[in-house]
């Protein structure tokens, strides 16, 4: 995700990360309690473009295993409830250039 690498189940983000920061998804209700009670912060990877169902955790929870690990549980738990993506096709292909080269 923008470059970063990031999670998926069932075609939808869970996790990622993004510069020096952990993202995970907890959608409405699960950002509002993040940041009032946990002082995760608004993901917002460009100004004036804040992604709503996506904090950035703090770093000490990042840096730490447990708190990491319940996160990632939360970010889980709370994407297995969204519809699946149907998958995307494959990518076309430009066609190969054909060359003169006599053998």
């Amino acid at each position: 995700m923008f470059g970063y690498p990031g999670a998926f189940v069932h075609g939808n983000l869970v996790c990622c990360l993004f510069q020096d920061s952990v993202v995970v998804r907890l959608g409405k209700e699960g950002v509002a309690r993040a940041m009032a009670e946990e002082q995760a912060t608004p993901f917002t990877p460009m100004p004036g473009r804040t992604m709503r169902d996506y904090v950035a955790i703090p770093a000490r929870d990042a840096q730490d295993e447990k708190p990491l690990s319940e996160w990632l549980r939360r970010a889980l738990d709370f994407t297995l409830t969204l519809p699946r993506k149907p998958p995307r096709p494959p990518a076309k292909r430009a066609p190969r250039a054909r060359t003169n080269r006599s053998r």
